[in-house]
């Protein structure tokens, strides 16, 4: 154990945050003689008061023990560090967080500082895609057994999810896998489809959704895939026939008509878009969909100024 660079250390820390010996053992509610003795290098820390000086001056324990302990520019990028070693500890980000937002509300965050602080969020966001990583694995765990219009939906977003993470060749061999289990369900046929299209392979989508379609003509949700796939592949009047015959099955299926509603849109049917809008409002009204509808009177005026 290295005595001497201990004391050093919490003297260094002392002296960055300006506080006296007694302060620092007011806080740690021991004597201003122990800390001398630490800092003079005749004693260390009990083991016991090491985590509750870490948290103090906001170091790693590890940071206590260096030779040369990192010199930080200010106690932002000190939080920011002991948070990079770990980043399950939300009150560590907390914290860097609220002294970062500081720095920068009062103009005093240098280009190293805003760089530091993005890197915070990074490591931030990496937490946050673990968590939520690990429930989409526990939904899609738990929902095997019932497989309700839920547990597909989880699915989806899953695909989602892995494709944002550029993870595409993990998620279609995850669907491909599913589908070979059980080529009796729909719903497999659909998921592939999505992770195929989450990937570009728009050739593949096709060809898995027409598959899928031999198989299980009426399947509404296999229709809507097959449309918005067509119309990447700019075959657009297949991709309306198959989104009509969506809506045609089911009814519910709102989803045909969106994307029916944004394709005239983009091709410049700009009265036939509005008809498809006003539709989806209606159907939106008669479920009490209100704030859905707020957003399909946003377009509505898009459309508006453009006829």
């Amino acid at each position: 154990m290295n005595i001497i660079s201990v004391g050093q250390n919490i003297r260094k820390l002392r002296d960055e945050r300006n506080i006296t010996q007694q302060q620092l053992a007011d806080s740690l509610g021991i004597t201003f003689q122990a800390v001398s003795k630490w800092e003079c290098g005749t004693t260390v820390p009990d083991i016991a008061v090491l985590p509750e000086i870490a948290d103090y001056f906001s170091v790693t324990i590890d940071d206590l023990f260096k030779s040369n302990m990192p010199a930080y520019r200010n106690k932002a990028e000190r939080l920011m560090s002991k948070y990079e070693s770990d980043i399950n500890n939300s009150e560590t980000f907390e914290l860097a967080n609220k002294e970062y937002t500081k720095l920068i509300s009062e103009k005093n965050a240098a280009a190293t500082d805003l760089g530091s602080y993005a890197y915070l969020n990074d490591l931030r966001s990496q937490y946050y895609l673990k968590i939520a990583e690990s429930y989409y694995l526990q939904a899609n765990e738990e929902g095997r057994n019932q497989k309700d219009v839920s547990f597909y939906k989880n699915q989806r977003q899953y695909i989602l999810f892995l494709s944002r993470l550029g993870r595409h060749e993990e998620s279609i061999n995850r669907h491909v896998s599913l589908l070979e289990q059980e080529p009796n369900d729909p719903m497999n046929y659909s998921s592939l489809v999505a992770a195929y299209k989450c990937a570009g392979d728009n050739e593949n989508a096709i060809k898995t959704a027409e598959k899928g379609l031999s198989i299980f003509p009426n399947d509404a949700i296999l229709h809507v895939y097959a449309g918005d796939t067509y119309k990447h592949l700019s075959q657009f009047d297949k991709a309306s026939e198959h989104w009509n015959k969506a809506f045609e099955i089911d009814p519910e299926m709102i989803d045909a008509r969106y994307s029916l509603a944004f394709h005239l849109m983009e091709i410049g049917q700009y009265e036939k878009a509005k008809e498809a809008f006003v539709q989806i409002k209606e159907w939106n009204t008669q479920r009490g969909f209100d704030i859905e509808n707020r957003w399909v009177n946003i377009e509505l005026n898009k459309l508006e100024a453009k006829i």
